[in-house]
């Protein structure tokens, strides 16, 4: 594993504990009375605004140079991953959601080794199983409540995630990750403003401290963007896809810190399986399908 690879590693990550802060600061944002709906159209405006702002002031060009039909897909995907992963959990457990949800980078390699053929090491192949595994022990998914709508949602969100990864990982090398994002954000800020045509209601916080998630959110939701895009450009999106498994462990962390949730043995030890895999990622064995003689990579 060169420089490079490790540096995107490390970013993955980053990105994948901001990921789990934007999460958990959803959850306390939807009970000052925002909803699922209202939550991504000023999360995608404000972010699409300071990305706006940021890049005046970075003196960064807005030139775009990405075919329109690979970033339509691309935005598309993104928009899809948020409605639908944040809006699951109005119809079934977050528990359930999120179990559905993160069989995306499952998704992501399963697509790159059948359409694209793309060798794999077998200890990325099994690091991908065990943190799946991991993270249903840790969450402990109820299946009580199981509404189709809330299903379907969860799924969809899992498909928009592996298409914006998968999107994106096909940007030229030299896009910039800062503007990338805030085209990718005012898009999507787009597709928001439609779902207001279609009926849905815009449902502000009715607390002053809704308004502190929400701003929190939109920070966390930058950074996390950016350093996703970086982290694709530099490792690719199955690796990228493989540490975002890192969110769960975040998002229990912070609910044992910051609400007051248990850490049960059974959610220790997923959180302990979800680590080992991630781990188990960065040594080298030799690749599933790669020609006799040729030398390992990991």
């Amino acid at each position: 594993m060169n420089k490079n690879q490790m540096v995107g590693r490390a970013i993955a990550l980053g990105a994948a504990i901001f990921y789990g802060f934007n999460t958990t600061l959803s959850r306390l944002a939807y009970d000052t009375g925002t909803t699922p709906v209202s939550l991504t159209l000023y999360r995608f405006l404000m972010s699409a605004v300071i990305m706006m702002l940021l890049l005046l002031i970075l003196r960064k060009s807005w030139k775009f140079e990405v075919a329109p039909g690979l970033f339509a897909i691309c935005a598309i995907g993104m928009f899809v991953t948020s409605i639908g992963h944040l809006g699951a959990v109005n119809y079934i457990p977050v528990s359930l959601a999120a179990i559905i949800f993160y069989s995306f980078p499952l998704m992501v390699v399963a697509y790159k080794r059948i359409a694209h053929r793309q060798a794999v090491t077998r200890n990325e192949l099994l690091a991908f199983v065990l943190a799946f595994i991991g993270i249903g022990i840790a969450l402990g998914p109820d299946f009580h409540e199981f509404d189709p709508i809330g299903i379907a949602l969860a799924f969809s969100g899992a498909i928009g995630a592996t298409v914006f990864i998968l999107s994106y990982e096909r940007f030229p090398p030299q896009t910039d990750s800062y503007v990338g994002a805030t085209w990718i954000m005012i898009t999507a800020l787009v597709f928001a403003l439609l779902l207001l045509q279609l009926g849905f209601d815009l449902e502000p916080p009715r607390e002053s401290i809704g308004w502190v998630y929400l701003a929190l959110i939109t920070a966390a939701s930058i950074t996390s963007f950016v350093l996703s895009l970086q982290a694709i450009n530099r490792i690719g999106g199955a690796i990228f896809a493989l540490l975002l498994n890192f969110e769960p462990v975040v998002i229990l962390l912070l609910a044992w810190i910051v609400i007051g949730e248990q850490l049960s043995p059974e959610r220790i030890s997923g959180i302990a399986l979800i680590v080992f895999a991630l781990f188990l990622s960065h040594w080298k064995v030799p690749r599933i399908g790669s020609k006799a003689g040729e030398a390992p990579s990991g």
